[in-house]
């Protein structure tokens, strides 16, 4: 089943847009538009009738959230005082407490409202946490198996899981978290002589063909859409 992105112009690049359920990792550094093609997608999508949900981990609290996004052209408040968009902060007092303590909370408060399209946002926060019962920081195992049986979960329920993650593009191949994701969205930031510019490339896609290269991208007040190479 195919999804669409809701960002002008990345549904062709993905050949159809995104398949679900999936887990789609939308990797770069701070400041590249991670968060805003994440928000972007929930909010149209939750506009046209699919339940959605917003989950920050330490990225901001959620009135930070809506106040940051709400000068952008996709915001509709519409979509939050119906509960079609659901925004969740999961602070530092549940991190701390570690994983089951996480696994639950998304648990009662986002997969358990049958959500369609979830956002984790920024799952790389994920590396720091520990075993909720042995009071300990996880073993790189651990780690991999516990954000594994995550990403499962929304998989059995049919969901469209997108997570952000703050990973250079010159290591996106060999981060450990694009081995579990069935998609990754790699986006770079960059100055050049003619100004800010930005790519986005689709580094893998599991079960369907993409157009490869780095595809350049807009930031306005509208949101984010994809450009015509040489334009």
């Amino acid at each position: 089943m195919r999804n669409s992105s809701f960002i002008k112009g990345l549904d062709d690049i993905l050949c159809g847009g995104f398949i679900s359920p999936s887990t789609v990792l939308i990797a770069g550094t701070a400041g590249s538009g991670k968060t805003n093609i994440c928000l972007q997608s929930l909010f149209n999508a939750s506009g046209r009738g699919e339940k959605c949900a917003y989950i920050s981990l330490l990225s901001g609290s959620r009135n930070k959230v809506i106040s940051t996004t709400r000068q952008l052209g996709f915001f509709d408040d519409q979509v939050l005082t119906s509960g079609m968009l659901a925004i969740h902060s999961i602070g530092t007092d549940i991190i701390a407490k570690g994983d089951f303590s996480i696994f639950e909370y998304i648990t009662d408060n986002v997969l358990d409202t049958s959500p369609t399209r979830v956002v984790i946002d920024t799952i790389t926060i994920l590396e720091s946490i520990g075993s909720t019962f042995e009071e300990r920081e996880f073993r790189g195992c651990e780690l991999r198996a516990f954000t594994q049986s995550l990403f499962m979960e929304f998989e059995e329920r049919g969901i469209l899981l997108m997570v952000t993650g703050e990973i250079n593009p010159e290591s996106i191949t060999v981060s450990h978290w694009s081995y579990m994701a069935d998609t990754i969205l790699s986006l770079e930031r960059k100055t050049a002589d003619s100004g800010l510019e930005r790519h986005l490339e689709v580094i893998k896609m599991r079960g369907s063909d993409f157009i490869p290269g780095k595809h350049p991208f807009v930031i306005d007040p509208e949101g984010i859409y994809m450009l015509k190479k040489g334009t």
